[in-house]
């Protein structure tokens, strides 16, 4: 066991003054540090598990996670030493008591009293969920209620970042009655294993019992791996319907069909709560705790006094309180895919805390004989009579004192400025603290009361707390991450309260978050008022435009305008649509897509058919070809000037072909038609005819034409000859 006992000093700073639990690997003081003056919890881990590489991770792990999740819903750690003599982690001392000693002293709890409890609880998980850690021991164990009536979880000793929560080992650790189907089965574990645990625990604080048994821990392990979460109102009347579908919803088997956070989780629950109208409450701190009997060890009441008799009274020593009984946090091993009975039994693993069992010790009083007083001298007597009077002065004035005059009446303060009232409070006898409240009613800077109120009488010289106002709360800006438990807490902390209408889209705030809030935030409001916020559901998603038709620059020019990207191009076909157009988009037109998102372009390929009619056939064949087209000819009785003339194809201007079958057919004229020359020079007679294809033949008898044959207009063959007489 751990070589530190109560009265120890560790590290010169820590006083050990009374132990308030102990379990397998470490025991948990209550504690004073010397150096602050105040209260603290002190877990010293076990000397004989110093060398231990596991235990001592752990230990790490735990003090490293605690520090990192500071918020009013996780139990604070102060200081934390894993070098020396000692390994101890000192953390914040919650004078209320665990949620185990709450349910074991009242029993099962109406809906509204449940909520509360979970709002805490899934309030601090879900800041363990936004750092990436997974809890991995939700239980009531481990979730404390302290004097203020403020839910906080801790023991983090079991935490793991969801990125290192893969299966490591063979065993894994838990309590059995708030284990996830997937950490029996050994399979990767995330925030829905803790979402599970919360579902159990939901379940319990309605019930009173957990949802399965067995004859051994594994046994009992393995009912959630084949049977499903019963409804809670199954096994205690007045559970509402929305309660049985909320815990379904977090025990679901499959965790892809659970809450994936703590987050979502509360969300749901606040819109339950909503929809069923209930009342706020406070959770109320067990009495029967640990934490109050070391409390009584540290500071006991003082012995009644005997009369006619000196008290000589031994060192004090407490009656020892009962062992409490909870859930043991065991491994055990993972089961195969197709479970069998275990070869070995359950081994401990994580510690359970018992309150230390001490026999009681009895208190002796020795009593002195007074001596024998003799009246026989009147000195004596004179003497014994002043004693006489003075104790009875002594006696009225003391019973004046620990009657009536140790007492004062609280004084009426509303409406003083702070100094009148605190100076009010301080000439009635008592020490005032200040402290600042939002009011309705009362401007800033006069006081609202007095705490306790006016009227009431106290002893004198306890404190009284003077109540200034600070006015009408405003609402509070919501953080930039949209964290919904954050913002809880600030409106707590001006009186106000959340509840939840309908979810929004939001370019700025991730999913889960809050968008938005009504009313606004600085918004000046009642107090006690209502602030209904919107949760984000991400970027409201864009609509493809209809890009068809349109060339390609024009088409992602018109994308990126709607907040999409253009992922790929592909040519295809279209008898519709000419080269470069875009034939579609895939999503097509119309579709619903988050912004920023990939869109793929078909762009056609189309050939248009030029008009090349009138051109030659060597003109002609150059245009189509450089187009992509396949030419092929075929000869007419047509007759042209122009040798080979195109006179008709087999396509129609305009017409849009596949370039995998681009053939087109030209029909050119097979004839020439004679041009007339009579006239010309022979020189330019000859030229001409020879444009045309055609051979010459003169007959000179002078320089200009007079005659030709075959006559101007007369159809003749590529080549033939064309007769000229000059003159």
């Amino acid at each position: 066991m751990s070589s530190v006992q109560v009265g120890d000093i560790v590290d010169d700073r820590y006083r050990l003054d009374a132990q308030i639990a102990k379990g397998g690997m470490s025991t948990v003081f209550r504690g004073e540090d010397l150096r602050l003056g105040r209260a603290v919890a002190v877990k010293v881990m076990d000397d004989r598990y110093l060398d231990d590489a596991i235990f001592r991770s752990r230990f790490v792990r735990e003090a490293k996670s605690m520090a990192l999740l500071s918020h009013p819903n996780i139990v604070d750690v102060y200081d934390f030493n894993s070098t020396g003599a000692h390994v101890y982690l000192v953390m914040e001392l919650i004078s209320g008591g665990t949620l185990r000693e709450l349910l074991a002293e009242r029993g099962p709890m109406p809906p509204h009293a449940a909520t509360q409890v979970m709002r805490g609880l899934l309030t601090g998980l879900s800041v363990a969920h936004q750092q990436g850690l997974v809890h991995r021991d939700i239980k009531p164990d481990n979730v404390l209620i302290s004097q203020d009536h403020r839910v906080k979880l801790t023991d983090f000793g079991l935490v793991r970042a969801v990125a290192q929560s893969d299966r490591t080992s063979d065993q894994i650790v838990g309590t059995v009655s708030y284990l996830s189907p997937e950490q029996v089965g050994g399979e990767t574990i995330g925030p829905e294993s803790d979402v599970y645990s919360a579902g159990i625990l939901l379940f319990e604080l309605l019930t009173g019992t957990t949802p399965f048994t067995g004859d051994t821990q594994l046994a009992h392990a393995m009912q959630r791996l084949t049977n499903d979460v019963p409804a809670p109102s199954s096994r205690i009347e007045g559970v509402p319907a929305l309660f049985d579908e909320l815990v379904a919803a977090a025990t679901h088997r499959d965790p892809d069909e659970r809450f994936p956070t703590a987050a979502q989780f509360l969300a749901a629950l606040e819109d339950v709560a909503t929809e069923l109208a209930l009342p706020s409450f406070k959770v109320p701190v067990p009495r029967n705790t640990a934490v109050a009997r070391a409390t009584e060890v540290v500071t006991p009441r003082p012995a009644p006094a005997v009369p006619q008799s000196t008290s000589i009274l031994p060192p004090y020593e407490p009656p020892a309180p009962p062992v409490a009984s909870a859930p043991e946090t065991a491994a055990f091993p993972v089961l195969p895919p197709t479970p069998e009975a275990p070869a070995a039994p359950i081994v401990p693993r994580t510690e359970q805390y018992l309150p230390e069992v001490r026999p009681p010790q009895e208190v002796e009083v020795a009593f002195e004989e007074p001596k024998p007083v003799s009246n026989r001298s009147p000195i004596k007597l004179l003497a014994w009579l002043m004693v006489v009077v003075m104790l009875i002065a002594a006696v009225a004035v003391g019973g004046w004192w620990f009657g009536s005059g140790r007492y004062g009446e609280i004084p009426q303060i509303l409406g003083l400025d702070k100094d009148t009232a605190v100076a009010k409070v301080v000439e009635a006898g008592f020490a005032p603290v200040v402290s600042e409240i939002y009011s309705d009613d009362v401007p800033v800077g006069q006081a609202v009361g007095t705490e306790p109120p006016f009227g009431q009488r106290v002893p004198r010289s306890d404190e009284v707390a003077v109540l200034v106002s600070k006015g009408q709360p405003t609402v509070p800006a919501v953080p930039l991450n949209g964290d919904i438990a954050a913002f809880r807490h600030s409106l707590e902390e001006r009186t106000l309260s959340l509840a939840f209408g309908e979810d929004a889209y939001s370019d700025t705030i991730p999913v889960g978050g809050i968008a938005a809030v009504s009313p606004a935030a600085g918004v000046t409001v009642h107090t006690g008022s209502t602030v209904t916020a919107q949760i984000s559901k991400g970027p409201a998603p864009v609509e493809v435009p209809d890009v068809t038709g349109k060339d390609q620059a024009t088409a992602t020019s018109l994308l990126s305008a709607a907040g999409l990207s253009v992922r790929s191009v592909t040519e295809a076909f279209s008898s519709q649509h000419p080269k470069g157009a875009v034939i579609s988009t895939t999503p097509g037109a119309g579709s619903k897509l988050s912004r920023g998102s990939e869109v793929e372009l078909k762009v056609s390929n189309a050939l248009e058919v030029p008009d090349v009619e009138g051109l030659s056939l060597e003109e002609a064949t150059t245009e189509l070809t450089g187009l992509g087209f396949v030419v092929v000819t075929e000869e007419t009785n047509d007759a042209r000037e122009v040798p080979h003339e195109v006179v008709g194809m087999s396509k129609k201007e305009g017409d849009l072909v596949n370039p995998e079958a681009a053939q087109i057919t030209l029909k050119i004229a097979g004839r020439v038609k004679v041009t007339s020359v009579t006239g010309l020079s022979v020189e330019e007679a000859t030229q001409k005819l020879q444009d045309q294809g055609l051979n010459v033949a003169v007959r000179r008898a002078g320089d200009h034409v007079l005659i030709q044959s075959p006559r101007a207009g007369a159809k003749v063959a590529p080549g033939d000859t064309i007769e000229l007489t000059a003159i």
